[in-house]
């Protein structure tokens, strides 16, 4: 922080900004001729790469001294004041590849455009067509894709899967193949059995009820759903119950890093913040780094919508093609909301409009799937997990009618509550971290003392999307801000104590 000189937490310092060939020729440095306005980074869940964007004021004819084909590299180093608290004092690197030149103008002696630039597997990614059949555990797959096919040697991270999948790619990209995967995806937290239940009474002769006949009743708990993003950390392969769980507090009421549940180190579990808004002017010597400086949050109800999406209650209609048979799968929100990890505190009754439960009993949305158990199955015995071997399943047994209305339920729920903000710039920040807000209670003053804090807004959020923006012609030393696109699956605050990176 010293060394930097560092005024305020929104300043930052541009240490290096390159651009060189391909092949890493002719490297020029991009600040000898202060051409640089404006650099941002992105990051969110729903891409499979990062993006980059480099507004450029040129008035030394740098494009035709330098002509851009895209497919250049682009090395960025920054400086920030939160780096000496989450980055052990070292500067943010950033490695990008142009991909276009846009918004180009031209005046008198001015030219100002733009390189947008993506990551190099985004590059990689559009020249690979697959081929060969893939087997084995989607987390699996996901590596051997991101490490055979696009050559990345960067992090990866995935959380294991529970069974394994067959496919055909039919030339298809890796990134397609692999979003193919997120919705086949269920978690190794997932479990299957066979659970005892009545199914009818036991009556003697003269029609006294003397006992019950059971059966067997398949109990699945565990959601699915996966999410695979890049981020400045690497590549992520998650569930949405992972990204949506909460470690539990210590003795010091401060959050741990990762859960019982899922206890991986490569994904953030502790919360940013808290970010607090605050009344202008009136900070009360509150820490500015964690001040939110925009907070709108967009369309939060919408039955209607809901209902054409089946979030409630939907049926799945599979033609089964080894039988020649329709099968129909009954899905309703209640039944498995309570196993799905959430970040509010609202409860399955809550979630569905007042006085109108009917809503979560009648399907509103009919989708249609073919379903072959023995599509990639060669035993003699049958691949239906609805077989009687289901305490050891055969390991291609088609699970989809279990799981795919569920997905779809479950991707839609995350946007139960979205908000956007801007926050003093922090680079650490990544898509996939959770993020503690606490709106203002907007009440009377002499009840803000029981309750300052807007209780059904304020709490913690997932990160759809970030977006760090450095803005060079903004005050003197320029001014760094991230953007955040939040969203959760359920209203309300477990708790109120979260950590900023200290």
């Amino acid at each position: 922080m010293a060394e930097n000189n560092f005024q305020n937490s929104s300043e930052f310092k541009l240490k290096k900004c390159t651009i060189s060939y391909g092949d890493g020729s002719n490297t020029t440095s991009l600040l000898s001729g202060d051409m640089i306005a404006a650099f941002s980074f992105h990051e969110s869940i729903v891409k499979p790469f990062v993006a980059g964007s480099l507004m450029l004021s040129d008035s030394t004819g740098f494009l035709t001294n330098f002509p851009i084909q895209g497919g250049e590299i682009v090395d960025i180093e920054v400086s920030t004041s939160f780096d000496e608290q989450t980055n052990k004092g070292q500067a943010t690197k950033y490695k990008l590849k142009v991909m276009r030149i846009a918004s180009r103008t031209i005046k008198e002696k001015m030219q100002i455009y733009t390189l947008v630039m993506v990551s190099e597997e985004a590059f990689v990614n559009e020249i690979v067509n697959l081929e060969d059949p893939l087997s084995g555990k989607p987390d699996e797959l996901v590596t051997k894709l991101v490490r055979e096919k696009l050559k990345s040697s960067k992090e990866i991270f995935v959380e294991p899967c529970k069974f394994s999948v067959k496919m055909l790619p039919a030339k298809r990209r890796p990134f397609d193949i692999i979003g193919d995967l997120t919705q086949r995806s269920i978690s190794g937290n997932a479990t299957y059995t066979n659970k005892k239940t009545k199914t009818g009474k036991v009556s003697n002769k003269r029609g006294r009820e003397v006992g019950s006949t059971y059966g067997l009743e398949k109990e699945i708990k565990g959601t699915a759903g996966y999410f695979f993003w890049e981020s400045l950390r690497g590549f992520n392969f998650y569930s949405v119950d992972a990204l949506c769980s909460l470690p539990k507090l210590d003795k010091e009421g401060n959050y741990k890093e990762g859960t019982e549940e899922f206890p991986a180190k490569d994904l953030r579990s502790k919360p940013w913040g808290p970010y607090e808004e605050v009344i202008a002017n009136l900070d009360n010597g509150k820490d500015q780094r964690g001040i939110v400086s925009n907070f709108k949050f967009k369309t939060e109800v919408d039955v209607i919508a809901s209902l054409r999406k089946g979030k409630y209650a939907s049926v799945m209609v599979f033609f089964n093609m080894s039988t020649g048979q329709y099968e129909e799968y009954t899905y309703k929100i209640k039944q498995s909301y309570d196993a799905m990890s959430h970040l509010g505190g609202q409860d399955s009754i809550s979630l569905i409009p007042t006085s109108q439960e009917e809503l979560s009993e009648t399907p509103s949305r009919i989708m249609s799937a073919i379903l072959d158990h023995e599509a990639w199955y060669n035993d003699p015995d049958i691949a239906d997990p609805d077989s009687a071997a289901t305490d050891n399943p055969s390991e291609y047994a088609d699970w989809i009618k279990y799981y795919a209305a569920q997905t779809v339920a479950r991707y839609d729920l995350l946007a139960n509550q979205e908000a956007k903000l801007t926050i003093p710039g922090n680079p650490s920040i990544s898509a996939g971290d959770k993020v503690s807000v606490l709106v203002l209670n907007k009440v009377a003053d002499k009840l803000k003392v029981k309750k300052p804090y807007d209780e059904e807004t304020s709490g913690v959020y997932l990160v759809k999307e970030v977006s760090h923006k450095y803005d060079r012609l903004q005050g003197g030393n320029g001014n760094m801000t991230t953007v955040l696109q939040l969203f959760r699956d359920s209203y309300g605050m477990t708790d109120l104590k979260s950590n900023r990176g200290e």
